[in-house]
């Protein structure tokens, strides 16, 4: 991502055209082209970009950035635990022979996928 930015029009707060320079002068000779407003780039990525076409504004969003990092951090564990547990025919392997042989490796599998995985408070 370059230093500046043009915003050519956007939706809603988000950017849906837009072009980046690495000059200003660049930038501000696209947006008068172009009928958009030049500004320095907030942020490699664009997902966060907030813009208000009335103020010739162009910000971070660090609110829904963070969010959306809760988000990814809460559910996490959810995508290692699925990699960490036997096929599901392993298991009902497991829980067959722990009926047959009075053993408890399907709970204990279980359990040590749970603690090694744990879910966040």
């Amino acid at each position: 991502m370059k230093k500046y930015v043009t915003i050519v029009s956007s939706e809603d707060g988000k950017a849906t055209k837009y072009q980046d320079f690495d000059s200003l002068s660049e930038a501000e000779a696209h947006a008068v082209k172009y009928s958009g407003f030049a500004a320095l780039s907030p942020s490699a990525s664009t997902k966060y970009w907030r813009v208000d076409e009335g103020a010739k504004t162009l910000v971070h969003d660090q609110d829904v950035e963070d969010t959306d990092e809760a988000t990814f951090t809460a559910n996490e564990y959810k995508g290692k635990r699925q990699q960490a547990y036997a096929s599901l025919g392993d298991q009902l392997d497991m829980q067959y022979h722990d009926l047959v042989d009075g053993t408890t490796t399907w709970k204990d599998h279980v359990a040590k996928v749970k603690s090694d995985n744990a879910k966040p408070e």
